[in-house]
């Protein structure tokens, strides 16, 4: 299997950065991982906030523990006052996951004609 199809599923399916990290390209990869990491940490945050206030309700006895009672608050946590943070967070992980995926490939496709050369 060529470098830049090895590059682009290390990126796709492992993690962001790792196809690059293959490729010898340390500074893109370990950037591209770092970003991900901190967009990571904000989504998780900002879902573990959300998740604490709705536990909270529910041991202060304000929420009866049954499904659908707690799925309409998980729900309406997530779809509603959302920060501009978060959005910001989804779209740097978005991007830098298709986004590296494409330049992994790119730049193995690249390597792959020069070795022929």
């Amino acid at each position: 299997m060529s470098k830049s199809v090895n590059a682009a599923l290390l990126n796709a399916f492992v993690c962001p950065g790792t196809g690059h990290l293959y490729l010898g390209k340390k500074a893109i990869g370990w950037g591209i991982i770092a970003a991900c990491f901190v967009s990571l940490c904000v989504i998780m945050t900002e879902v573990m906030t959300r998740a604490q206030v709705i536990a909270d309700e529910i041991v202060a006895g304000n929420m009866p523990m049954d499904f659908y009672s707690i799925y309409d608050a998980v729900h309406q946590s997530m779809t509603t006052n959302l920060p501009q943070s978060l959005n910001l967070a989804w779209f740097v992980l978005l991007a830098c996951w298709i986004g590296g995926t494409v330049s992994a490939y790119l730049m193995g496709k690249k390597m792959d004609e020069q070795k022929k050369s």
